[in-house]
């Protein structure tokens, strides 16, 4: 993303907060341009593309513009009065579109020193990407997309709980902002009704023997109403599931919140506090009948719990178990 397209974003975002901070009476568009320190033109081509994502904005430029309602777009300033959280999301970068949060935040990393708990977030993606090199549907506004610098002191061994932990995280802020019932299937999706609902994908930058850095990616389908014909029988959105818009917000306040608990959790008491939660939350966890494609072979049988480190027992027909730590789970019953 070039700096023409990030100033735009943020005159995106001054603007919004600004009309949500002065909804109650028009402001015109000299008084914006003023406040904001842009040209009255830039103004205008701001709002024009607010409109157009769907911002219901009213007025004139000289009669006052006033925002009708309160958009579910984030503004990060909003965002953070509404934070109970000590790091996670306290620098935030918001983004209108971007090729993939994950995209975005490696090279923020790899070109600043972002603290730990950075938040990039975005309205939509155009490569959004899944485990496995898969693409990630990013309907503009309709979803959450967003991933979080972290920069865990742990070995490398125990990367995986990580994937885990933000599962166990965003399994429970789902069921508690929208009561749904909601599955975790091994090792990263979150599935209603059997139907994958969001994923998550961890990437790590290490040193020799430890973590440096994890971006951690997270999904939710949140409002979609859609998907493309090849993912439409395995896909669904928060507002399908519930037959009403929920708050992109509110799910993402609670994930935050929720993700900072279990990951100081994970780091003062150890792997079992990850590896317990996540057991409880997925039926995945044992007594599944279910086949594995690690990358190499395809393992088939019968799910036996967790490792230490977040690897999947599978108890095979010869009463064998073998452990996996990466994989596709290809079919299950």
């Amino acid at each position: 993303m070039n700096a023409t397209a990030r100033q735009l974003d943020r005159h995106l975002d001054q603007v919004l907060l600004f009309l949500t901070r002065n909804r109650t009476v028009p402001v015109s568009g000299e008084k914006l341009a003023r406040d904001l320190g842009v040209s009255h033109s830039r103004v205008i081509r701001v709002i024009d593309r607010l409109r157009g994502m769907g911002v219901e904005i009213q007025g004139e430029p000289f009669t006052g513009f006033r925002l009708m309602r309160l958009p579910d777009v984030i503004v990060p300033d909003l965002l953070r009065d509404r934070l109970h959280t000590g790091e996670f999301g306290r620098e935030i970068h918001h983004l209108y579109s971007v090729d993939s949060t994950n995209a975005f935040a490696e090279r923020l990393a790899s070109t600043q020193d972002p603290p730990h708990g950075t938040l990039v977030l975005a309205e939509a993606q155009t490569a959004g990407r899944g485990r496995l090199g898969r693409r990630w549907v990013s309907h503009p506004g309709a979803g959450l997309y967003l991933t979080l610098i972290l920069r865990p002191e742990i070995p490398i061994p125990l990367a995986p709980l990580m994937t885990l932990a933000a599962a166990v995280a965003a399994h429970e802020s789902i069921e508690r902002v929208t009561g749904l019932d909601v599955d975790v299937k091994w090792p990263n999706d979150l599935l209603v009704g059997g139907r994958k609902v969001s994923g998550i994908l961890c990437e790590l930058q290490a040193e020799l023997d430890r973590v440096s850095s994890m971006t951690i990616g997270l999904g939710i389908n949140v409002n979609h109403s859609e998907f493309p014909d090849e993912i439409a029988s395995i896909a669904t959105s928060l507002s399908i599931e519930t037959g009403r818009p929920q708050s992109r917000i509110e799910v993402l306040l609670d994930f935050l919140a929720t993700f900072e608990r279990v990951y100081g959790e994970f780091l003062a008491q150890g792997p079992g506090v990850v590896t317990e939660a996540w057991a409880r939350a997925s039926s995945f966890a044992s007594g599944r009948l279910l086949e594995v494609h690690d990358g190499f072979r395809t393992i088939r049988g019968t799910t036996d719990g967790l490792e230490a480190p977040g690897g999947l027992r599978i108890r095979q027909a010869d009463g064998g178990v073998e452990v996996v730590y990466s994989g596709d789970v290809i079919s299950w019953e």
